[in-house]
């Protein structure tokens, strides 16, 4: 008779200790968002963070799938031997990959291989040491599964962390040229007074912290300014009414750790992020958790691409995490204040409207048809 296993939910509890509130990338849960879809009966959530130390008392060995972003704790990895997992879009950071590739890693690894990966840096890392793998490109993709709706159906833009620097921020500034920078946007702010006053009322021009995450400043003149920036950028490509009538979102949470705060409570958050980008008729991002998800959804998606966003040194990134995912996307670059394109389609678009309509490219669904077919195979050994 063979074991019988129990079902498990990958989670990516925020880790600090001893700290109020947690900045949480709710990313981490539409990943899981995306591998519930496959689960018929979760028996129990296991913290990716912690899978070392799962021993339940019924001694029941559990199925996981295990993909995402491979883990700061490198310390606890790899995990028990009661966790049975399909290894699939996984990325390994380079900045943990020596702690995570110990011989008990290799090894784990090795046994369960082939592993996917969700981008080339670490199919080409874990190749490096012998171990089989293959690109499997990221989990959201098939999230067209469950929550995919109907294109007539379509409406409102979503504008998720789009990538866009603030210049007061910029270390190399000396005092007299932030001056004069923030004078330069004070009188711009005063040219645009209504557009900006109505962007910066929105909260996300409060929240979100576009550069390397250092602006933590809440306070009514940084929401202007911010607004300011953006909007003189994303102006040029980017018609009024759509920015002005779109949603914001920032994919970056405060997470309370004093306990209020559940695997549901992120989980539930995430679901309706996904809901949000599967009814809607554009998102424009710099987040590869919206903006994969929005392929899979069959969802019209722009990824603004910038340096910063896609090198290996970039604060939006780790080394190698973007490879072979970007190649999914029409992709409007955004560098030194100015955007261009080489996609074939928006590179025809003057200025985006809430009227824009184009495709997304397609080669990404081989990719989800196989994700499926390895997961449902997998819950149903």
């Amino acid at each position: 008779m063979s074991e019988s296993l129990k079902k498990g939910l990958m989670t990516q509890f925020p880790c600090a200790r001893g700290r109020a509130f947690v900045c949480k990338n709710i990313g981490d849960y539409v990943q899981a968002v995306a591998t519930r879809q496959f689960i018929d009966q979760i028996d129990e959530y296991v913290e990716q963070e912690e899978a070392d130390t799962y021993n339940p008392e019924d001694e029941k060995r559990i199925r996981l799938i295990m993909n995402g972003w491979f883990q700061w704790r490198a310390e606890n990895w790899p995990p028990s031997d009661y966790v049975v997992p399909l290894l699939i879009s996984m990325h390994i950071s380079p900045i943990k990959a020596k702690e995570l590739l110990s011989k008990p890693g290799i090894e784990f690894l090795k046994k369960y291989s082939p592993v996917g990966c969700r981008d080339l840096g670490t199919k080409a890392l874990l190749e490096s040491v012998g171990i089989p793998a293959y690109f499997s490109a990221c989990m959201t993709l098939t999230l067209g599964e469950k929550y995919g709706v109907s294109l007539d159906k379509r409406k409102g833009v979503y504008i998720v962390d789009p990538y866009f620097e603030i210049p007061l921020l910029r270390k190399e500034m000396d005092g007299k040229i932030r001056v004069r920078v923030v004078a330069y946007y004070f009188l711009y702010c005063l040219r645009h007074f209504f557009t900006i006053r109505k962007l910066a009322k929105k909260k996300f021009f409060s929240d979100y912290s576009p550069t390397g995450f250092l602006d933590r400043d809440k306070s009514k003149y940084r929401r202007y300014y911010k607004a300011g920036v953006f909007y003189k950028i994303y102006s040029k490509k980017f018609d009024k009414k759509l920015l002005l009538n779109a949603e914001y979102i920032t994919h970056w949470l405060d997470v309370d750790m004093s306990g209020k705060v559940t695997n549901d409570d992120l989980l539930n958050y995430a679901e309706s992020l996904v809901k949000k980008y599967a009814s809607a008729s554009l998102v424009v991002t710099s987040r590869i958790h919206a903006g994969l998800p929005s392929l899979g959804l069959n969802t019209p998606v722009i990824f603004i691409a910038n340096k910063e966003v896609t090198s290996e040194a970039g604060n939006f990134n780790t080394p190698g995490r973007l490879g072979g995912l970007l190649d999914f996307f029409r992709i409007i670059n955004l560098e030194n204040g100015r955007f261009f394109s080489n996609d074939p389609v928006l590179s025809r678009i003057a200025k985006i409207t809430l009227k824009t309509h184009f495709k997304n490219k397609e080669d990404w669904k081989p990719y989800a048809e196989n994700l499926v077919k390895k997961c449902v195979e997998f819950m149903s050994m």
